[in-house]
């Protein structure tokens, strides 16, 4: 009796050592791999020009500036309606709430009728809705739908985990795309929840597709992505279930045309749409793995091409060659501002924490920051350089961008397009203050902030030492 419990006490010790050691392996094979930050390749940085993002004649390609999330929101419904052969939709987080559904009935509606549907997500944050959605699972056991997954989550290879497909974009045939900051859910898209994010995306309409445009660079990342064996295919079942979710998907499509009818019906995208001399893709490499950063080396490189640069960002959390450039930039002459949300607006508790402690040494570089302290938290991503680029898309000014995920930005050259977001920017810089090297304030004209906890300021300089020595990965 006594050697039987025994017995049982070594096995559970046993159980227990060995749940220790895959935590500890766990934790350090998603850690170490990182640890090492890559520098851009001297291939890379030899073939980047930055003047070739430049033309001094009218292109083909047209935009539009999406901030509303309503608007948002049309949009998709205005693309997919206009989609007669294919459509792609591509996503780091689709949650099926009331948006994420509006989107799928939306994109069950193209299946329908023909169109060839092909719909990528990440594979770490969307992984999970997925296997619970019956929506999910309906659009994907339509035969006109192809669902990929970018990087599965891994437990074997947690290292894996960290490479994260952080791209949002829509394509329409070889017409259009819609490309930003935004995820497909409520705190993007539609008037559906209380406390919804600010964020920007970017209509681009080619009036003579050619491949060598950003459409076509677009159309052929997207294929280089999707053709990764790191990209695993997601077939739903057609069970009775399936169908009997598809007709009320579909159902809820046409409610959908009576509750915003302005969104179904015919476009002038030549009136609603802004002229450009040229409208270029950047991106990072696909693979997910620890990446070199080029997408962040071209902004540099572009920065430098003007006297003065607004960068537009969530939250700020730079490596010590992220700074370095920012000094270079400014040494060489080149103004740069920061525009990012004040501590008590930010919705990222670590990019929150980490600004509070890193606020000297931004500074340091010579950049001027300004703290947007609007009534919702800011998501925009984007630049202006000079007075003729404007840059927006994905990429947050932190680590993670530059060398862990796969972005895309939208380089526009177009001074009548920039006019229209100095106008939208310098909005949201009314609403912020601008931080001075001896830690005061100077407020704009519609700044309305609001008093922080104290409480809460403590927890998060406690959040942000706790999370230093892994803030590359956050």
């Amino acid at each position: 009796m006594f050697g039987k419990l025994l017995w049982k006490i070594r096995w559970k010790r046993i159980i227990l050592l060995a749940l220790l050691f895959f935590l500890l392996y766990f934790i350090l094979a998603s850690i170490l791999p990182y640890l090492t930050q890559k520098k851009v390749s001297a291939a890379y940085a030899e073939s980047f020009d930055p003047q070739e993002f430049y033309s001094e004649e009218l292109g083909s390609e047209r935009v539009l500036c999406v901030d509303e999330n309503l608007d948002a929101l049309l949009w998709r419904f205005r693309l997919m309606e206009q989609a007669q052969k294919e459509l792609i939709y591509v996503s780091f987080d689709f949650v099926d709430d009331t948006s994420g559904t509006d989107v799928i009935a939306g994109l069950l509606s193209a299946a329908e009728r023909g169109v060839q549907v092909k719909l990528l997500v990440d594979g770490f944050s969307s992984t999970w809705i997925l296997w619970g959605s019956e929506a999910f699972q309906a659009l994907a056991s339509h035969p006109n739908v192809e669902m990929k997954i970018y990087n599965p989550a891994k437990l074997i290879k947690p290292w894996r985990n960290q490479a994260r497909l952080h791209d949002k974009y829509v394509i329409v045939d070889n017409t259009m795309y819609l490309l930003g900051g935004r995820n497909t859910s409520d705190y993007f898209l539609g008037d559906y929840h209380e406390k919804p994010n600010i964020d920007r995306e970017i209509l681009v309409y080619d009036t003579a597709p050619s491949n060598d445009h950003s459409l076509g660079q677009l159309k052929s990342y997207f294929s280089s992505v999707w053709n990764l064996p790191d990209c695993k295919s997601y077939a739903g079942k057609d069970t009775p279930k399936a169908q009997e979710t598809r007709e009320q998907l579909l159902q809820r499509y046409e409610d959908l045309k009576q509750t915003y009818p302005e969104a179904f019906t015919s476009t002038d995208w030549i009136g609603v749409t802004t002229e450009t001399n040229k409208v270029s893709l950047l991106s990072n490499p696909v693979e997910p793995v620890n990446k070199e950063p080029r997408l962040w080396h071209s902004l540099v490189q572009l920065m430098q091409t003007g006297d003065t640069v607004l960068i537009q960002t969530p939250y700020v959390i730079c490596s010590n060659d992220m700074y370095t450039d920012l000094k270079t930039i400014q040494d060489a002459g080149t103004q740069v501002s920061i525009l990012t949300n004040s501590p008590e607006s930010g919705a990222n508790v670590f990019g929150t924490s980490d600004f509070r402690l890193e606020r000297k040494t931004i500074l340091d570089t010579g950049v001027n920051v300004y703290e947007f302290a609007g009534h919702r938290s800011n998501h925009t991503k984007g630049l202006l350089i000079g007075n003729r680029l404007s840059i927006i898309g994905s990429f947050n000014m932190d680590m993670r961008s530059a060398y862990l995920d796969t972005e895309l930005m939208v380089v526009v050259d177009s001074e009548k397009f920039q006019t229209q977001m100095q106008s939208i920017v310098g909005e949201a810089l009314s609403q912020s203050r601008k931080l001075q090297p001896d830690g005061t304030y100077t407020y704009g004209e519609n700044y309305t902030g609001k008093n922080e906890n104290p409480i809460v300021a403590v927890i998060s300089v406690l959040l942000g030492l706790i999370s230093r020595p892994f803030r590359f990965l956050l």
